[in-house]
């Protein structure tokens, strides 16, 4: 997805849920790929939209969450998207393990609000997921960040994933021994 697609898409789940009734504000973070694609603009394009929902404590009873998951499918159905175009896999871990930042406020759709987290949040997941489709979005974000050595980076991953176990298990270590 390109990112006027991304803006377009992400536009429909206010409407949806304003239409089922929702009147509380239903805000999510972009994450990953999307950021990159919106804010740094090191690329043209992203598979699906990456995303936190802030004030979802437990997406196994929330009834809002629900409303939300039925707003996605009608809209990957709507428009011939995969079902998980929009994407909020990493929040049970990141709810669990990190410290996520509220975000600054980016855009509002009906009921939908949207918030982009800082760089330095987007760089230390970029880090812990150390895979080899990241390399372009670490080595961009460590650039606009001024991150010039191992000892700043893992400041920056302490901040938001002070967990040592889950970097170990993450082998940040080894992604940190890369770039550094």
């Amino acid at each position: 997805m390109q990112a006027q697609e991304i803006e377009a898409y992400l536009a429909q789940p206010g409407q949806e849920l304003a239409d089922r009734g929702v009147e509380q504000p239903v805000r999510m973070l972009l994450i990953g790929g999307v950021f990159m694609l919106t804010r740094v603009h090191n690329r043209l394009t992203t598979d699906d939209v990456d995303v936190f929902f802030k004030d979802i404590e437990d997406t196994t009873v929330s009834p809002l969450y629900q409303q939300c998951r039925a707003a996605i499918r009608a809209i990957a159905n709507r428009n011939h998207l995969k079902s998980n175009w929009l994407n909020d896999i990493m929040g049970d871990s990141l709810r669990e393990t990190g410290r996520v930042p509220p975000g600054t406020l980016w855009r509002v759709y009906d009921v939908l609000e949207v918030y982009l987290p800082p760089a330095e949040f987007i760089l230390a997941l970029k880090l812990m997921a150390g895979r080899q489709k990241d390399r372009a979005d670490i080595f961009a974000l460590c650039q606009r960040l001024q991150i010039q050595d191992r000892q700043q980076a893992q400041r920056l991953v302490d901040l938001y994933i002070p967990d040592k176990q889950l970097q170990q298990l993450s082998d940040l270590d080894d992604t940190l021994d890369e770039f550094f």
